[in-house]
């Protein structure tokens, strides 16, 4: 007997894959007009520029007070879903009559084709909840964006970036655009920080004009120049300057397992489900952060006392000095006599 579906809650995923060319979206938990039973659908979207044919992946679905009531693998089969498509949400992957709090779903496979792509060991990263926006500008951006459910912050990270709407796009899908509600991320936060912009201030009136009889006695006149600057009207409005934009911290890495939550209501339709039950997937470690080293203090420097040197005299240039002329002196008369004698016995 077929049976329909109609949306009890939904919410979105509130952890990513990094790397993986599938992104885990939001979960819904539907329930049955006749039976009663509640069913949970998940919703992936292929963030990839290629056409994915398959996926597995490992979920867990809790009940009040942590209880686990389903541990199982799901896989997407038959598949032929094109870049920015959306898809499982037709799907039900666990149907039970008990009260469901939280799902947990890791990705396991990805196939295009006969190629595939393992994300088994990838730890997820833990996204942070969106900033809500007061009524009156969600208002104000709805009307000016012209579209609705525009409640959050656009932010933008080092790993990706969330929509007014609450969607998040990672980096690997290589966007500007929501493939939810369609908004540009450009425009949608010049016009979120149009809105954030203080208004102008009143337009101040002009002082008036000094007589010139009114100077005081002792004052120096005002000397007339011939080339000067005009000054600016009464009326021109002084420029503004437009704070920036306060940057979103960055998200930071979730060792531990979590868990999406269920808050949201809409409407939905019936759809059958499967499942096949695999081992039990190992939890997330920790890893610790490095503590920081501690910086040496630079090494003072090492005061040296001055020592005197006393010039030492030169040895060679002393003798020099003392021996130099007597020998100069005989050498000039042994030649004065040489020549004597010369002159007067030889010629």
């Amino acid at each position: 007997m077929e049976e329909n579906f109609d949306l009890v809650a939904r919410t979105r995923a509130n952890y990513y894959t990094p790397g993986s060319p599938v992104q885990f979206v939001c979960v819904e938990l539907l329930k049955g007009d006749v039976s009663g039973e509640h069913a949970v659908c998940l919703t992936f979207k292929n963030i990839s520029k290629v056409t994915l044919t398959a996926l597995e992946i490992h979920f867990k679905c809790k009940g009040v007070d942590g209880v686990i009531l389903c541990e199982d693998q799901f896989e997407y089969r038959d598949l032929e879903v094109k870049p920015g498509e959306l898809f499982g949400q037709d799907d039900a992957v666990f149907v039970t009559a008990k009260a469901i709090t939280s799902v947990d779903v890791s990705l396991c496979n990805v196939y295009n084709g006969k190629r595939v792509v393992h994300l088994d060991a990838i730890k997820r990263v833990r996204l942070p909840a969106p900033r809500r926006l007061p009524p009156e500008l969600q208002k104000a951006l709805e009307a000016r964006m012209n579209r609705s459910e525009l409640k959050y912050q656009p932010q933008v990270f080092e790993n990706g970036w969330y929509c007014a709407c609450g969607a998040f796009h990672p980096k690997e899908e290589d966007t500007v655009y929501c493939s939810e509600c369609g908004c540009d991320r450009i425009l949608l936060q010049n016009a979120l920080n149009t809105l954030l912009q203080p208004e102008a201030p009143a337009k101040a009136e002009p002082a008036p004009a000094k007589p010139l009889h009114a100077a005081a006695a002792g004052e120096e006149p005002t000397r007339v120049v011939n080339s000067f600057r005009p000054a600016a009207s009464i009326g021109e409005e002084p420029t503004r300057i437009v704070p920036a934009a306060h940057t979103a911290p960055e998200p930071q890495p979730q060792a531990a397992e979590e868990h999406t939550r269920v808050l949201d209501a809409e409407t939905r339709t019936r759809f059958p489900g499967k499942a096949v039950h695999t081992e039990p997937d190992e939890g997330t470690r920790v890893m610790p952060a490095p503590a920081r080293r501690a910086v040496p203090e630079p090494p003072q420097p090492v005061e040296e006392d001055e020592e005197d040197y006393e010039d030492e005299r030169d040895g060679v240039a002393e003798a020099l000095i003392r021996w130099v002329p007597p020998i100069t002196a005989i050498i000039c008369a042994a030649v004065a006599l040489c020549g004597f004698v010369y002159y007067q016995f030889l010629l």
